[in-house]
C-alpha cells in the first residue's frame, strides 16, 4: 500500500490541521485531523486541497515516490478515467 501523501492546512474555524491523500487500490480518500490526539475524519477536498495535491505528488513523481496510475487519478481528480 503507498503511503499517503500529507500536507498542514490552516482552517479559519477549525484551526490547524492535518491533511492526508491515502490511496486504497484505485480509490482516492482524503482524512483531516484536527489536533494530535484527535481522530481522523473524512471530508470533502475543495480546489485548494486538489491543487496542493497535485503539486506534491507531481514532486513525488519526480523522485520516483508516485506511481504512474496514482498521478492519473489525482490528476482526474479521484473520478474513473
Amino acid at each position: 500500500m503507498p503511503r499517503p501523501i500529507g500536507w498542514n492546512k490552516r482552517d479559519p474555524e477549525l484551526g490547524k490541521l492535518k491533511i492526508e491523500a491515502r490511496f486504497f487500490g484505485p480509490k482516492l480518500t482524503f482524512h483531516r485531523q484536527a489536533g494530535r490526539f484527535e481522530q481522523w475524519e473524512l471530508f470533502t477536498p475543495d480546489d485548494e486541497d486538489w491543487d496542493t495535491l497535485i503539486e506534491l505528488a507531481e514532486n513525488k513523481f519526480q523522485r520516483g515516490k508516485v506511481q504512474e496510475k496514482q498521478m492519473r487519478i489525482i490528476r482526474a481528480r479521484g473520478e474513473k478515467f
